[in-house]
Protein backbone atom coordinates (compact mmCIF):
# COMPACT_ATOMS: atom_id res chain seq x y z
CA UNK A 1 0.00 0.00 0.00
CA UNK A 2 2.50 2.20 1.05
CA UNK A 3 4.72 1.70 -2.15
CA UNK A 4 1.43 2.15 -4.13
CA UNK A 5 0.69 5.32 -2.78
CA UNK A 6 4.63 6.56 -3.22
CA UNK A 7 4.20 5.69 -6.96
CA UNK A 8 1.16 7.81 -6.89
CA UNK A 9 2.55 11.12 -5.78
CA UNK A 10 5.65 10.39 -8.10
CA UNK A 11 3.76 10.09 -10.98
CA UNK A 12 1.10 13.35 -9.92
CA UNK A 13 4.61 15.11 -8.90
CA UNK A 14 5.73 14.24 -12.63
CA UNK A 15 2.78 15.37 -14.09
CA UNK A 16 2.75 18.88 -12.63
CA UNK A 17 5.94 19.51 -13.09
CA UNK A 18 5.84 18.73 -17.01
CA UNK A 19 2.12 20.61 -17.27
CA UNK A 20 2.30 24.71 -17.80
CA UNK A 21 -0.61 27.20 -17.47
CA UNK A 22 -2.04 29.12 -20.22
CA UNK A 23 -4.00 31.78 -21.03
CA UNK A 24 -7.51 31.94 -22.09
CA UNK A 25 -10.69 34.76 -22.02
CA UNK A 26 -13.23 34.55 -19.34
CA UNK A 27 -15.95 36.81 -18.63
CA UNK A 28 -16.45 38.61 -15.70
CA UNK A 29 -19.07 41.14 -15.11
CA UNK A 30 -19.85 40.58 -18.85
CA UNK A 31 -16.21 42.33 -19.38
CA UNK A 32 -14.24 39.64 -21.51
CA UNK A 33 -10.79 39.57 -19.11
CA UNK A 34 -7.70 37.57 -19.59
CA UNK A 35 -7.08 34.49 -17.29
CA UNK A 36 -4.61 32.19 -16.30
CA UNK A 37 -5.64 28.52 -16.68
CA UNK A 38 -4.14 25.10 -15.24
CA UNK A 39 -5.38 21.55 -15.40
CA UNK A 40 -4.73 19.29 -12.48
CA UNK A 41 -5.23 15.91 -12.23
CA UNK A 42 -7.54 16.14 -9.12
CA UNK A 43 -11.56 16.49 -8.50
CA UNK A 44 -12.38 19.65 -8.02
CA UNK A 45 -13.44 19.37 -4.24
CA UNK A 46 -9.66 18.12 -4.06
CA UNK A 47 -8.53 20.94 -5.45
CA UNK A 48 -10.91 23.89 -4.46
CA UNK A 49 -10.05 22.61 -1.01
CA UNK A 50 -6.27 22.76 -1.40
CA UNK A 51 -6.17 26.32 -2.32
CA UNK A 52 -9.05 27.00 0.28
CA UNK A 53 -6.46 25.44 2.81
CA UNK A 54 -3.80 26.93 1.32
CA UNK A 55 -5.11 30.31 1.68
CA UNK A 56 -6.67 29.54 5.00
CA UNK A 57 -3.24 29.01 6.39
CA UNK A 58 -1.58 32.61 5.11
CA UNK A 59 -4.54 34.53 6.71
CA UNK A 60 -7.15 35.01 4.17
CA UNK A 61 -10.73 34.57 3.74
CA UNK A 62 -12.49 33.87 0.42
CA UNK A 63 -15.74 35.49 -0.36
CA UNK A 64 -17.79 33.72 -3.36
CA UNK A 65 -18.49 35.96 -6.30
CA UNK A 66 -19.76 35.10 -9.60
CA UNK A 67 -18.66 31.52 -8.81
CA UNK A 68 -14.97 32.71 -7.86
CA UNK A 69 -13.44 32.51 -4.97
CA UNK A 70 -11.99 35.86 -3.76
CA UNK A 71 -9.40 36.72 -1.43
CA UNK A 72 -9.00 40.67 -1.32
CA UNK A 73 -5.78 42.23 -0.43
CA UNK A 74 -3.38 39.66 -0.65
CA UNK A 75 0.63 40.24 -0.36
CA UNK A 76 2.36 37.46 -1.98
CA UNK A 77 6.15 37.84 -2.92
CA UNK A 78 4.98 35.29 -5.74
CA UNK A 79 2.55 37.65 -7.22
CA UNK A 80 4.30 40.67 -6.82
CA UNK A 81 5.06 43.36 -4.23
CA UNK A 82 1.85 45.30 -4.14
CA UNK A 83 -1.24 43.65 -2.64
CA UNK A 84 -3.69 42.13 -5.02
CA UNK A 85 -7.17 40.59 -4.80
CA UNK A 86 -7.08 36.56 -6.04
CA UNK A 87 -10.07 35.41 -8.23
CA UNK A 88 -10.06 31.69 -8.21
CA UNK A 89 -12.77 29.36 -9.87
CA UNK A 90 -12.82 25.79 -10.19
CA UNK A 91 -14.21 23.84 -12.85
CA UNK A 92 -14.25 19.99 -13.99
CA UNK A 93 -12.17 19.69 -16.94
CA UNK A 94 -14.99 18.96 -18.96
CA UNK A 95 -18.36 17.25 -18.25
CA UNK A 96 -17.57 13.64 -18.63
CA UNK A 97 -14.17 14.15 -16.66
CA UNK A 98 -14.62 14.56 -13.33
CA UNK A 99 -11.03 13.25 -11.94
CA UNK A 100 -9.61 16.34 -13.34
CA UNK A 101 -10.32 20.00 -12.41
CA UNK A 102 -9.60 23.17 -13.98
CA UNK A 103 -8.23 26.52 -12.21
CA UNK A 104 -8.91 29.86 -13.57
CA UNK A 105 -7.33 32.56 -12.15
CA UNK A 106 -7.79 36.66 -12.12
CA UNK A 107 -5.71 39.15 -10.91
CA UNK A 108 -7.17 42.30 -10.00
CA UNK A 109 -5.03 45.45 -8.49
CA UNK A 110 -8.20 46.42 -6.52
CA UNK A 111 -11.53 47.67 -7.54
CA UNK A 112 -11.40 45.11 -10.62
CA UNK A 113 -8.57 46.63 -12.23
CA UNK A 114 -7.69 43.28 -13.44
CA UNK A 115 -4.27 42.33 -15.27
CA UNK A 116 -3.45 40.91 -18.32
CA UNK A 117 -0.47 40.01 -20.51
CA UNK A 118 -0.55 44.00 -22.08
CA UNK A 119 -1.62 45.37 -18.33
CA UNK A 120 1.14 45.05 -16.07
CA UNK A 121 2.56 41.71 -18.16
CA UNK A 122 5.17 40.94 -14.66
CA UNK A 123 2.41 40.09 -11.88
CA UNK A 124 0.36 38.64 -15.15
CA UNK A 125 3.79 35.75 -15.73
CA UNK A 126 3.68 35.69 -12.19
CA UNK A 127 0.34 34.82 -11.95
CA UNK A 128 1.05 32.10 -14.78
CA UNK A 129 3.81 30.89 -13.06
CA UNK A 130 2.20 30.45 -9.61
CA UNK A 131 -0.68 28.33 -10.93
CA UNK A 132 1.70 26.25 -12.68
CA UNK A 133 3.62 25.34 -9.50
CA UNK A 134 0.26 25.00 -7.63
CA UNK A 135 0.26 20.91 -8.28
CA UNK A 136 2.57 20.41 -5.16
CA UNK A 137 0.81 22.05 -2.92
CA UNK A 138 -2.89 20.37 -3.97
CA UNK A 139 -0.36 16.80 -4.01
CA UNK A 140 0.36 17.94 -0.09
CA UNK A 141 -2.95 18.68 0.78
CA UNK A 142 -4.18 15.43 -0.79
CA UNK A 143 -1.83 13.29 1.00
CA UNK A 144 -2.77 15.06 4.23
CA UNK A 145 -6.44 14.22 3.58
CA UNK A 146 -5.16 10.24 2.66
CA UNK A 147 -3.32 10.74 5.72
CA UNK A 148 -6.40 11.37 8.24
CA UNK A 149 -8.65 9.58 6.26
CA UNK A 150 -5.99 6.27 6.89
CA UNK A 151 -5.76 7.58 10.59
CA UNK A 152 -9.39 7.69 11.37
CA UNK A 153 -9.16 3.70 9.27
CA UNK A 154 -6.78 3.18 11.65
CA UNK A 155 -8.59 4.01 14.74
CA UNK A 156 -11.64 2.73 14.27
CA UNK A 157 -9.71 -1.31 13.73
CA UNK A 158 -8.35 -0.45 17.07
CA UNK A 159 -11.13 1.09 18.44
CA UNK A 160 -12.63 -2.53 17.48
CA UNK A 161 -9.99 -4.19 18.83
CA UNK A 162 -10.41 -3.06 22.07
CA UNK A 163 -13.84 -3.97 22.17
CA UNK A 164 -13.20 -7.72 21.07
CA UNK A 165 -10.52 -7.69 23.78
CA UNK A 166 -13.01 -6.12 26.02
CA UNK A 167 -15.95 -9.13 24.54
CA UNK A 168 -12.70 -11.83 25.13
CA UNK A 169 -12.55 -10.93 28.51
CA UNK A 170 -16.23 -11.20 29.49
CA UNK A 171 -16.76 -14.69 27.60
CA UNK A 172 -13.85 -16.07 29.37
CA UNK A 173 -15.59 -14.78 32.53
CA UNK A 174 -19.01 -15.99 31.74
CA UNK A 175 -17.31 -19.52 29.96
CA UNK A 176 -15.16 -19.74 34.04
CA UNK A 177 -18.72 -19.03 35.60
CA UNK A 178 -20.49 -21.62 32.90
CA UNK A 179 -17.73 -23.92 33.91
CA UNK A 180 -18.57 -24.17 37.40
CA UNK A 181 -21.90 -24.83 36.96
CA UNK A 182 -21.13 -27.73 34.38
CA UNK A 183 -19.24 -28.82 36.88
CA UNK A 184 -21.71 -28.05 40.11
CA UNK A 185 -24.37 -30.05 37.88
CA UNK A 186 -22.00 -33.01 37.35
CA UNK A 187 -21.41 -33.45 41.11
CA UNK A 188 -25.20 -32.81 41.82
CA UNK A 189 -25.89 -35.86 39.63
CA UNK A 190 -23.69 -37.87 41.35
CA UNK A 191 -24.96 -36.84 44.75
CA UNK A 192 -28.50 -37.73 43.43
CA UNK A 193 -27.81 -41.05 42.37
CA UNK A 194 -26.68 -41.44 45.61
CA UNK A 195 -29.55 -40.59 46.99
CA UNK A 196 -31.61 -42.11 44.97
CA UNK A 197 -29.86 -45.36 45.86
CA UNK A 198 -30.30 -44.61 49.67
CA UNK A 199 -34.15 -44.05 49.00
CA UNK A 200 -34.63 -47.66 46.94
CA UNK A 201 -32.73 -49.03 49.79
CA UNK A 202 -35.06 -47.59 52.50
CA UNK A 203 -38.18 -48.09 49.76
CA UNK A 204 -37.10 -51.88 49.73
CA UNK A 205 -36.85 -52.69 53.51
CA UNK A 206 -40.29 -51.09 54.05
CA UNK A 207 -41.70 -53.27 51.24
CA UNK A 208 -40.21 -56.06 53.27
CA UNK A 209 -41.50 -55.52 56.58
CA UNK A 210 -44.82 -55.68 54.89
CA UNK A 211 -47.01 -59.12 55.96
CA UNK A 212 -48.32 -60.78 53.35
Amino acid sequence: MKKLVTVAIAIINCFVSLAQSRVEPVEFQKIPRQAAVMEYPFSTKTTQAAIYDKFTKLGYKSKETKGFMVYKGVRMAEIGSDMYDLYFMVDKKSRKDKDNSKITLLISKGLEQFVSDTLDATVFNNGKNYLTNFGPVIVAYDLEVQIKEQQEVVEKNEKKSSSLIEDSVSLQKEKAKLEKKISDNEQDQVTQKAEIEIQKQILTTLISMRKS
